[in-house]
């Protein structure tokens, strides 16, 4: 393959390969993750990806993510909190889609960074006030990219992974959440 298949760190060939693939056959974009948790004492805990499914075909995965709370929210501060790998999680999709689109479009980027915010109202979480969200009303998203691209190719770049971003939809918009118990008792 040739300097010029790859743009971005994508291979451009390959990327337009699973494109047409999905369209043929929609079954091949189905995509479905998942992970376990553990608890480790205290606010820490373990996340354990499981297989992923892509189409009809399953894939091992072996990653773990720890979690903590800083100590002043009664955690040791061993490892990133739950909110932070939240809005790393939002970058992170993020990152894939521009990088990925950059690279259809021929944008070179030279840099690229994705810095996210939002506050949280602890009366929600303590189950002090029950008009009080316990999660965010406002995520701030602030984009920096340099590359060598004219500033309406960036915007249209921008534009088109606000509503292609997975993770940047699960924000923008509600998800229905199926929640279950199942409790292992003495």
């Amino acid at each position: 393959m040739q300097a010029s298949d790859h743009l971005n760190g994508i291979d451009v060939a390959a990327l337009r390969q699973v494109g047409t693939a999905v369209a043929a056959d929609p079954v091949l974009g189905q995509a479905a993750f998942g992970v376990r948790t553990s608890w480790l004492g205290g606010t820490r805990s373990r996340a354990a990806t499981l297989p992923l499914t892509l189409g009809s075909e399953t894939f091992a995965r072996d990653f773990t993510i720890e979690a903590d709370e800083p100590t002043q929210l009664l955690g040791r501060d061993q490892a990133v909190n739950p909110q932070e790998l939240l809005l790393a999680a939002l970058n992170a999709c993020m990152t894939v889609g521009l990088v990925a689109n950059a690279a259809l479009r021929g944008i070179a980027l030279e840099k690229l960074e994705i810095e996210t915010s939002g506050a949280l109202d602890l009366r929600g979480f303590l189950a002090i006030d029950p008009a009080v969200n316990p999660g965010y009303d406002t995520v701030k998203v602030t984009v920096h990219i340099r590359s060598n691209a004219d500033a309406a190719e960036v915007e249209a770049l921008f534009q088109h992974v606000l509503k292609t971003s997975p993770n940047f939809n699960n924000f923008a918009r509600p998800i229905e959440m199926q929640a279950s118990l199942r409790h292992q008792g003495a």
